[in-house]
């Protein structure tokens, strides 16, 4: 720079600078709740993905604060979520000293690596509603029924989860683990979404992150918006050269499946004056099976007037065969050795049918059953037989 000019090189830095400016610009304006750094890997969340998921977490935040109220019939209010797509070295600058982390894992409907993550405090304040007695060290019983609390929090989000994807969601069995350092947690690779909120309980105030892969938060919001009729668009590419314009018109509706090809599901423009069938995905009419005269059967009657009926519900823990003789012998302090293995799932029958399995808990001083899997309508029709 001897004579004063720049080089190609400063020119392009230069630029490169006045674009990332122009860019952070055009992402935070008229965003509250959101912080998003630039896009890695490809994948991002465009403005109206995080709308949609900001919009959600805040329902979430009060549908869990609810639940964690009714249970420990305490106060408690989980709200203002703030949304931050950031990666593990970035997270863990964030925090320090000892957190617990409660994965929960997506297995159904979307999938994808999900846990929440609260410092040491929080989750003794948890726990010690959970278990209705001052706070205290976190010891197994405590991350016992802070798991619990966290399993009835992490079950309220999965219905409104359901409601607005229309379809079945799942997690993995929920699971809490004590983390001395920050750099010891498990986080997803690359870049992922961190939802964080303010958790109010007894007149503190903490914070419960929630960590979502952003390849399955980039799914639920494609999810919520198809539901609503609105077109999925992928994030903002990084600023490049222009492609070249076409000369030649492009064909409409020629893409064809071929085997191993991915098929989306169709995405409707509600633009005005979008023509139907143009767009970055084609877009073809719902077709419909015709129903039979036994399904608009099925749909018939008011299931409202037996809501009020009264049923047995029975936890089994196992059974086994017995000689009249040796019911006969039985007295204090005869072992009875049942057919079910220690850690097998229990079954909860209504009425003597089975409906659902489930793990035995303890709630203060009562025992509990949490249900894990719920019987499908074919199984309890093959299990009359």
């Amino acid at each position: 720079m001897s004579d004063g000019s720049l080089s190609q090189e400063e020119i392009d830095a230069l630029l490169s600078g006045a674009d990332d400016l122009g860019a952070s610009i055009a992402t935070d304006e008229g965003l509250g709740g959101f912080d998003t750094g630039p896009a890695a890997g490809g994948v991002d969340l465009s403005e109206g993905e995080k709308k949609e998921i900001l919009a959600l977490s805040e329902e979430i935040g009060q549908s869990m604060g609810s639940t964690l109220s009714t249970i420990t019939d305490k106060t408690a209010q989980i709200t203002n979520p703030k949304l931050e797509i950031i990666d593990k070295a970035g997270f863990t600058s964030q925090i320090s000293g000892k957190t617990v982390q409660i994965s929960a894992d997506y297995t159904e409907g979307i999938i994808g690596a999900h846990s929440y993550i609260i410092t040491e405090e929080s989750a003794k304040q948890v726990a010690a509603l959970m278990m209705s007695q001052d706070e205290g060290d976190l010891t197994e019983m405590s991350l016992s029924a802070l798991t619990e609390g966290f399993n009835q929090m992490s079950g309220a989000s999965i219905n409104i989860f359901e409601d607005r994807v229309g379809k079945t969601v799942k997690t993995g069995a929920l699971n809490a683990y004590i983390r001395d350092n920050p750099s010891d947690l498990s986080l997803p690779d690359g870049r992922f979404l961190k939802v964080s909120y303010d958790f109010l309980s007894n007149g503190s105030t903490s914070t419960i992150n929630e960590i979502l892969d952003i390849n399955a938060a980039k799914s639920l919001a494609g999810e919520i918006m198809s539901k609503k009729g609105i077109s999925v668009q992928s994030a903002a590419p990084a600023p490049g050269p222009a492609p070249a314009a076409a000369s030649a018109p492009i064909p409409q509706n020629t893409a064809q499946f071929q085997p191993g090809m991915q098929q989306t599901a169709p995405v409707y423009s509600t633009g005005p004056g979008a023509p139907y069938g143009q767009g970055n995905v084609g877009v073809q009419p719902v077709q419909f099976a015709p129903l039979s005269a036994a399904e608009q059967s099925a749909t018939t009657g008011n299931i409202g007037l037996l809501m009020d009926v009264s049923m047995q519900l029975t936890v089994e823990l196992g059974r086994t065969k017995m000689l009249i003789k040796d019911i006969l012998g039985m007295g204090e302090g005869t072992i009875v050795e049942l057919d079910k293995l220690a850690g097998e799932p229990v079954d909860l029958l209504v009425n003597g049918k089975l409906i659902a399995k489930g793990e035995v808990v303890v709630i203060d001083e009562n025992f509990g059953v949490r249900v894990t899997d719920i019987i499908s309508p074919m199984e309890r029709i093959a299990s009359l037989e």
